[in-house]
């Protein structure tokens, strides 16, 4: 015998001919992913334009078109991309305990709108006080996106049935990866215009601005304060959820039971080895591809975006099955989750391995390179989702928990 969701999933599939609403909520939370690391990682391609070898056409480009650049330190320079994630680290945990008392749906504008600023200040900013003013731009811009991903999860809590989990909130961080590749490969190409490295923040402060008003007119923390949602709809979400979310901003938050949980440090040691791995390579890629394969700038922003490209690709075919899985019950939930992290995460670490082993080959390196990456892509329906699994109520909270 059917269960009420999936009749009522039934009959709305059989009612409605347009997509529905949450599948719009899902792409603006795409696009603010999207938006988050077109400002997020643009230094890391920034910084190269900022600071050319001498005896390169990036310098002898920018000199012609009077562009300020500078002679920075790799101390400096790596003081520089690793303030930001002083910052995240800081606010990761205060932000969703911030999220649990306040709307999500303004938290998210505000902090993107904050993020905004400081990106469109900084060209100004950085030529009139040097690298010192820069660190903290970057360190500030990390308290204000530690909101962005507990109050994502605090939102596809509300808005995404159990059935579509792995292909809605898979598809919501698909954005990470586009973002990067649009950020890696525009980054490149804006550098070696006439604006040069400036434009990187002005572009990307830009759409920060345009999704911070689509959001505001389009968005919505839950489907029961969305305008165009229909009724079949909203009964529908809110019926599949009924077991599992609650509307209360008020409700206690079980921090012995968080801290007690095997499978949320479980999840916590998943996310902080990705994390590192991650984040590690996005942010010194773009260096070595420069400094030691010597591409110039333009190609180098196209080499680094190649494994992001393949990651955000591979994504669908993987949230796509994955729910297949779930739903055909093919599998438990847990084995599913279980699955995919341990392919996302040993094929990886296996990768790096190897990675290491191959020398000066450029080809082979770039391409362990993309394999690298793309294969994690199976962690966004491993731990990246599990907390929505585990407590609902909570998803924000344990996203600011294991993301710091």
């Amino acid at each position: 015998m059917q269960s009420k969701t999936h009749l009522l999933e039934d009959e709305f599939s059989e009612r409605g001919k347009i997509p529905g609403v949450r599948y719009l909520q899902s792409f603006l939370l795409f696009l603010c992913l999207f938006a988050a690391y077109l400002l997020r990682v643009s230094i890391s391609v920034a910084i190269v334009a900022m600071t050319p070898d001498k005896n390169s056409t990036d310098f002898l480009l920018e000199t012609h078109y009077h562009i300020p650049v500078f002679s920075w330190t790799q101390h400096t320079k790596s003081l520089i991309l690793s303030a930001f994630f002083w910052g995240y680290l800081i606010m990761n945990l205060p932000a969703a305990m911030i999220g649990r008392r306040y709307n999500n749906q303004m938290l998210l504008a505000m902090s993107m709108t904050l993020t905004v600023a400081l990106s469109l200040a900084t060209p100004t900013l950085v030529v009139a006080f040097n690298w010192p003013v820069l660190v903290l731009i970057r360190f500030l811009q990390g308290l204000t996106q530690a909101f962005t991903m507990p109050m994502i999860h605090g939102i596809s809590a509300k808005w995404a049935p159990p059935n579509e989990r792995g292909r809605l909130v898979g598809f919501v961080l698909g954005g990470l990866q586009f973002g990067t590749v649009i950020t890696l490969v525009g980054s490149g190409i804006l550098a070696s215009t006439r604006s040069g490295w400036p434009s990187i923040y002005y572009f990307s402060g830009a759409f920060g601005i345009f999704w911070v008003i689509l959001w505001l007119s389009l968005g919505s923390e839950s489907p029961d304060t969305h305008r165009l949602i229909t009724r079949s709809e909203r009964n529908y979400i809110k019926s599949s959820l009924t077991q599992t979310v609650s509307e209360k901003k008020n409700l206690i938050t079980p921090w012995k039971e968080i801290f007690t949980s095997m499978p949320v440090w479980a999840v916590t040691i998943s996310h902080a080895g990705h994390n590192c791995g991650f984040w590690l390579l996005l942010s010194e890629m773009p260096t070595f591809i420069s400094s030691v394969l010597k591409f110039d700038i333009k190609s180098d922003g196209f080499v680094s975006a190649l494994p992001y490209l393949a990651m955000w690709l591979c994504q669908f075919p993987v949230t796509y099955f994955a729910d297949y899985m779930n739903k055909k019950n093919v599998t438990s939930l847990t084995f599913s989750r279980k699955f995919w992290n341990t392919l996302g995460m040993s094929g990886g670490a296996l990768g790096l391995v190897i990675l290491g082993y191959m020398g000066d080959n450029a080809n082979a390196a770039i391409c362990m390179y993309v394999f690298v990456v793309a294969i994690g892509c199976c962690t966004n329906v491993g731990f990246n989702i599990n907390h929505l699994d585990l407590a609902p109520n909570y998803a924000g909270i344990l996203m600011g928990f294991t993301n710091a």
